[in-house]
């Protein structure tokens, strides 16, 4: 069969000397490599091309391969130097097939084959003729046998460079309902840059909108299996295509002028602002299930009044440059048909699942329905990081305003001075998305502890509760809530070296008030801790009240933790246990040393007025002191945290003897420590938190934990010196089964059997 080629490129020229050295270049690696063989040099001085003729030859695939790729193919590697891309390889091969991985090119020219998916800036930074050349083999073998595209590739279209870029809402053509609404259209353009982009949004009606906008949207059937396509390249051609599918694109598109006319008609402005925009819809199925849909967009080439005249649908005016509505008209015009059409980049806006797809996330997790309570640098951080990954549902809680000094760290711009924290998070967050009904979110102006009812219900239907108060009394008072749901209390440190999550488990068996003690005792217990919660850079005074102060904090530190804290919060919120989470950041490296605290179950009971609470763990460590001091008794000091308000006494860290003590294996006599430094490094560790509670000591074998009387004597002297101080004085008993507590004049023995 005769082979016949496209005569495309210019004039043959034969002044070798006249041709770019990059030409020159790889016209030489043709003549070098053996499966080359030079046609010609071409010039196109119209089009500023140079072009190499030349036929490669490649015999390692099969001959009658299903792509229809031929042996012996004829290229013509273009060279233009203003072009993006300055190589462009074309096949002359009239009949040559439409094939994955080529760019789209205009009606008559012959097929470009799309070799890079970078762009030259990049290409040609590796770039040689030799593998110039190699690739284009590449392409031609690839396509042959089929292996060019990646089996879990989407299939895509041709490749094509368009100046617009339009960018339409979320799920347009989820169905037909939502295709069928109108769009206006809001452009973005800026000088320097080639692309203007057109953001689409429904409105109520298209009338009367400047510049001058028509779109109409079709979802066609869906297709399976579809080859790929040529692209139309008159509105006729679309037209066709479109009815041998079984939809038409006319009706809507003439009823669109119409509505668009009215009784005013349409006045031409031949403005570069006016264009008539055809949106398809492909749903892409696989066995019978639609798993995608392809969106294509066409720019009509004419004018909105034009092309309603010659779709006989509007009538000029006499003398005028206005069109309106001619319902009588008879003739029938196929002017239309001849139209050229130029595709355009169209994407709808993603999902929340193809968001969260993006960010790295599982798309099938949209999180948690949940609060954060405290909006200031760290909450308003993770709102803006999880509302931007779509994951969660939230409400934000705060009753603070925006001060000036809070620009330094907070998300907010000076424009939110004087507002409530909880609205100007609210607000920012909800401008990050398209406006989605699923993604809104809700703000309270007031505490988390307030008896609100709207944010009572709020807490009633929310899984998680973030404490980013970065106080005290908040995570101890939610504790103590039994409705509250599941809650973590995260902060800074506040030198801003390190973070902590305190996440309370599924089922809040162990709460925060109880992962607050546990974590301070990891900083009494570890080297890390030393200086965990000191060596903050200073307060600074922000207005003329004692109060009025702030903390020195690099805003690089407050954004690093907070993405830390978003990422793990996320992570371990699907897991049902507990945890006491520190990062502590390295300064000198760079890096973040992650500590992972073991957390114990919680045990309470009430005392003389007083709930007392430990831990496994602190009980653990007493009773590991008992049994190496065994024979003897032994004994110490109790850390703790006291809670005036709360009556409550949570117990930290059981102290080892001092050195001096007297020990035998029916006393003991706790000795003086050897200086104040035990008390004081506490205070120190613990920013004053965790204080002297009372003592402890064993009981041997043989012995429970009732108190001597020695014992009643030494409570009798620890409550009247503490009472000074208006303070509870505790003492514990451990034995070999059994512990006691004893405050004041009243206790209690619980068993330390499993």
């Amino acid at each position: 069969m005769e082979v016949t080629y496209y005569d495309w490129g210019g004039a043959d020229n034969s002044d070798f000397d006249q041709f770019d050295k990059a030409v020159q270049e790889v016209h030489q690696a043709c003549l070098d490599n053996p499966s080359c063989e030079i046609i010609e040099l071409r010039a196109d001085d119209r089009h500023q091309r140079q072009l190499i003729i030349v036929e490669i030859g490649d015999g390692s695939f099969e001959a009658d391969n299903p792509a229809g790729i031929h042996r012996v193919e004829r290229l013509a590697l273009s060279f233009c130097a203003t072009d993006k891309f300055c190589w462009d390889v074309r096949a002359l091969r009239k009949d040559f097939p439409i094939t994955l991985h080529q760019n789209h090119v205009l009606e008559g020219e012959p097929r470009s084959l799309c070799l890079y998916i970078e762009p030259w800036e990049s290409v040609e930074r590796s770039w040689t003729p030799q593998l110039f050349i190699k690739r284009i083999f590449w392409w031609l073998r690839a396509t042959a046998d089929g292996t060019i595209h990646g089996d879990d590739q989407p299939i895509e279209h041709l490749f094509f460079s368009s100046p617009f870029n339009i960018l339409l809402p979320e799920k347009h053509f989820e169905s037909e309902d939502s295709a069928n609404k109108k769009l206006s259209f809001e452009p973005v353009s800026y000088e320097g840059i080639r692309t203007k982009t057109l953001i689409g949004k429904y409105c109520n009606n298209s009338k009367n909108f400047v510049p001058l906008y028509v779109s109409v949207s079709l979802l066609l059937n869906p297709v399976e299996n579809s080859p790929i396509e040529e692209y139309p390249h008159t509105l006729g051609q679309l037209q066709d295509s479109l009815e041998k599918r079984g939809s038409d694109i006319l009706g809507s598109l003439k009823s669109a002028i119409q509505d668009l006319a009215s009784e005013n008609g349409i006045e031409s402005k031949k403005s570069n602002d006016e264009f008539v925009l055809l949106l398809l819809g492909i749903p892409r199925s696989i066995n019978g299930n639609i798993e995608k849909i392809d969106t294509q967009g066409f720019i009509v080439d004419s004018e909105v009044a034009s092309l309603g005249e010659k779709l006989s649908v509007l009538c000029r005016a006499p003398g005028q440059k206005k069109w309106y509505r001619d319902p009588l008209r008879q003739d029938r015009s196929d002017k239309w048909k001849s139209l050229l059409l130029f595709p355009v980049n169209v994407k709808c806006y993603p999902t929340s699942k193809e968001i969260r797809r993006y960010s790295g996330l599982n798309p099938d997790d949209d999180g948690p329905k949940g609060i954060i309570a405290g909006v200031g640098a760290l909450g308003g951080l993770l709102a803006i990081i999880w509302e931007r990954e779509c994951w969660g549902k939230w409400s934000y809680v705060d009753d603070d305003i925006i001060q000036a000094h809070n620009i330094v760290r907070h998300i907010s711009t000076h424009h939110g001075l004087g507002h409530p924290k909880s609205v100007v998070v609210n607000s920012t967050v909800s401008n990050i998305h398209q406006t989605n009904k699923e993604r809104t979110s809700h703000h309270f102006v007031t505490d988390i502890l307030s008896d609100d009812a709207k944010l009572v219900d709020a807490i009633n239907d929310s899984d998680l509760l973030i404490d980013a108060t970065t106080t005290l009394h908040v995570p101890r008072a939610i504790s103590r809530k039994d409705h509250y749901p599941r809650t973590a209390s995260i902060f800074i440190t506040p030198s801003g070296m390190a973070s902590v999550m305190l996440l309370e488990d599924a089922n809040r068996t162990v709460r925060c008030n109880s992962l607050e003690a546990q974590y301070y005792r990891a900083i009494l217990n570890s080297e890390w801790g030393a200086k965990h919660l000191s060596g903050h850079f200073g307060r600074q005074w922000v207005g003329a009240g004692c109060r009025e102060i702030t903390l020195s904090m690099s805003d690089e530190l407050v954004h690093l933790h907070s993405a830390i804290l978003a990422r793990q919060l996320r992570k371990n919120i699907s897991q049902p246990e507990p945890k006491i989470c520190i990062w502590d950041y390295q300064e000198d490296t760079g890096g973040a040393i992650p500590y992972d605290i073991p957390v114990f179950q919680t045990k309470s009971i009430q005392i003389n007025g007083w709930e007392i609470i430990w831990d496994d763990g602190f009980i653990e460590s007493a009773k590991k002191y008992r049994a190496d001091a065994l024979p003897n008794e032994t004994g110490g000091i109790l850390f703790g945290i006291i809670d005036q308000k709360d009556k409550t006494i949570t117990l930290v860290k059981a102290c080892f003897a001092p050195e001096n003590s007297e020990s035998t294996p029916s006393s003991f006599g706790r000795g003086a420590y050897s200086s104040t430094d035990i008390l004081d490094e506490c205070h120190e560790r613990t920013a004053g938190i965790v204080t002297y509670v009372g003592e402890w000591h064993s009981h041997p074998p043989n012995f429970g934990a009732l108190p001597s009387q020695d014992d009643i004597g030494q409570l009798y002297f620890l409550t009247s010196s503490l009472q000074i101080e208006g303070m509870p004085a505790l003492m514990m008993i451990v034995a070999k089964s059994s512990v006691g507590f004893y405050l004041n004049k009243q206790g209690e023995i619980l068993s330390l059997n499993k």
